[in-house]
């Protein structure tokens, strides 16, 4: 078995690596969340030009087949001390010293750049418990701890209509704007605001982690990368009559045109009790289905202890269907 860093991203080699991982990572998972082919390898490829993070692609290789996958990321301008480790293996070839044939390439590698702290996810469908599955098994053996377990809740499209309809209704002093794909430049720092607002204001449990700062320029570089890739960005900035930005939410359609990315929701705290949060998840869902018909589902994560968006969640019909856990491991 030989480990090797992906170096094309067209091709058999490319395609053989991205299959091995996307069979590890959805294997006995509900509608799991993995990014396209199309996107994934399109992002590896036009990593240099991200100057937020910087990602490789990894390789088992019995030969011409791919037996294993595992993405490295590192940020480049926050939380200098991490690196980000996903491997997955295919059922058919675990237990058999794939995973930690990876895990070592990994480590090493993030040694490589002066990372000590390694942040892992490992998704849990319920009912099943950490220890008990085949990922968390593996994490937990290599000194890995829980840090921060966030539900991962699914919305089934459509949503009936009746169910918008509750939320999405007129607020008085408030007003609504939704951009497809990149917004104008001359509307970026007011979401940049809020989105660092949301970095600093979001659960992060037990991680080892530095909130991102955001300005407009940033921002604007992240979307027009997202869109290159082949995302679809559907945003609603809630406004007050004056002005004021209030709260924001965001949905990502991955190129393959079923999954969605429930970004960013964010209300500002001088905002809230105004039930501006699902005003703004409707008016998104709203804009999302007439315009991405082929959408079946949105998917979102909510800490344990963020009751007030589980709620907005629920009354929209997600419903929780694993625990991602992310674990954090330091001292490398």
């Amino acid at each position: 078995m030989e480990i090797r860093r992906l170096a094309t991203f067209d091709g058999p080699e490319a395609a053989a690596w991205y299959d091995a991982w996307r069979s590890g990572a959805t294997a006995d998972r509900y509608a799991a969340l993995v990014t396209s082919r199309d996107s994934q390898l399109k992002s590896l490829a036009a990593n240099a030009t991200n100057p937020n993070r910087h990602r490789e692609a990894w390789g088992a290789w019995n030969g011409d087949s791919c037996v294993g996958g595992m993405l490295v990321e590192w940020a480049l301008q926050e939380n200098l001390h991490r690196a980000e480790i996903d491997i997955a293996v295919p059922p058919a070839h675990r237990r058999r010293g794939v995973g930690a044939a990876l895990w070592t390439a990994g480590l090493n590698r993030a040694r490589t750049t002066g990372r000590d702290t390694v942040i892992a996810e490992v998704h849990v469908p319920r009912g099943r418990e950490l220890a008990g599955w085949p990922g968390g098994r593996f994490a937990l053996a290599r000194g890995f701890g829980s840090a921060l377990a966030e539900e991962r809740m699914v919305l089934d499209l459509p949503v009936a209509e009746h169910v918008l309809a509750t939320h999405d209704l007129a607020k008085p002093g408030y007003r609504a704007e939704t951009w497809h794909g990149p917004m104008p430049p001359g509307s970026l720092a007011a979401l940049a605001d809020l989105t660092s607002e949301m970095a600093t204001d979001v659960p992060t449990g037990e991680l080892d982690v530095e909130a991102a700062r955001w300005d407009a320029e940033r921002l604007g570089t992240n979307q027009e990368r997202l869109t290159t890739i082949g995302y679809a960005l559907v945003t609603t900035v809630i406004t007050t009559d004056s002005g004021e930005p209030a709260g924001y939410t965001q949905l990502l359609v991955d190129a393959d045109g079923i999954h969605v990315h429930q970004d960013d929701t964010y209300v500002r705290k001088a905002h809230r009790g105004n039930r501006l949060g699902a005003f703004a998840k409707a008016r998104n869902v709203r804009e999302l289905v007439s315009r991405h018909t082929r959408t079946q589902h949105i998917h979102t994560w909510t800490a344990s202890t963020n009751d007030a968006m589980r709620t907005i969640n629920e009354s929209f019909g997600f419903r929780p269907v694993e625990v991602t856990h992310n674990m954090e491991s330091s001292g490398h």
